[in-house]
């Protein structure tokens, strides 16, 4: 690895971790908003850390664009380069998930919403979802093989727990005159339940990335064991 090939990866790794450490900060806003914290001040929060991750990740794409053009890396620092391009797209999806999810609790959090029948499977669904992400970007930049396998053998469960959700989501027996809004609360709930799985899937993702970047190994759409 020459210099500035060796120069350049550090640069965009250093800038990718800034990038994973403000969407993991937004997974504790979150995570604090399913727990029952205000959300006004929380949601300005997630609102500026959104806009810094959507800036990040428009800089890193370009940067690394223009030095696979311009540097020609050769194959083990492709490989760098490709694992951190992909978990850079999965940083940023996360990163609007949560956003979007910060603001459907907003909406839950200022009516006599449903949320509260719901909230200790949907706050484990969430917390199975938070380790996941944690746990990836941990072997993202530790290159560690096993975590990622762990967290991508783990996605089973978190879809399991997320029908779990579902189905009680929707067979619930409800009083509609205790809930005023009883439909927009079904249908925030649906989409937030969803968001989480999503985020799942962006924490097996970056394990894969993981994986590609310490073995070589596409392992995307396949079993990983």
């Amino acid at each position: 690895m020459n210099a500035i090939i060796d120069n350049y990866l550090k640069n965009v790794e250093d800038r990718l971790k800034e990038m994973t450490d403000v969407m993991l900060k937004q997974s504790d806003l979150v995570k604090s908003l399913f727990e029952g914290l205000s959300a006004d001040d929380t949601i300005d929060m997630i609102r500026q850390n959104e806009n810094k991750i959507d800036k990040m990740q428009v800089e890193l794409r370009d940067d690394i664009i223009n030095c696979m053009v311009l540097k020609a890396p050769r194959a083990g620092d492709l490989r760098h380069i490709v694992a951190y391009y992909d978990a850079i797209v999965d940083v940023e999806r996360t990163g609007d998930i949560l956003y979007s999810i910060s603001k459907r609790m907003h909406y839950l959090q200022k009516q006599h919403s449903v949320f509260p029948i719901f909230k200790t499977d949907i706050l484990m669904l969430y917390e199975m979802a938070y380790s996941m992400i944690h746990n990836a970007v941990f072997a993202l930049f530790h290159e560690d093989a096993e975590i990622a396998r762990n967290i991508i053998n783990n996605d089973e469960k978190l879809d399991e727990q997320h029908h779990i959700c579902n189905k009680k989501l929707f067979e619930y027996q409800y009083n509609k005159g205790e809930h005023p809004y009883l439909i927009a609360d079904i249908l925030d709930l649906g989409r937030i339940i969803y968001g989480i799985e999503r985020i799942g899937d962006n924490a097996t993702n970056i394990a894969e990335s993981a994986i590609f970047l310490t073995q070589g190994i596409d392992i995307k759409h396949r079993d990983s064991k």
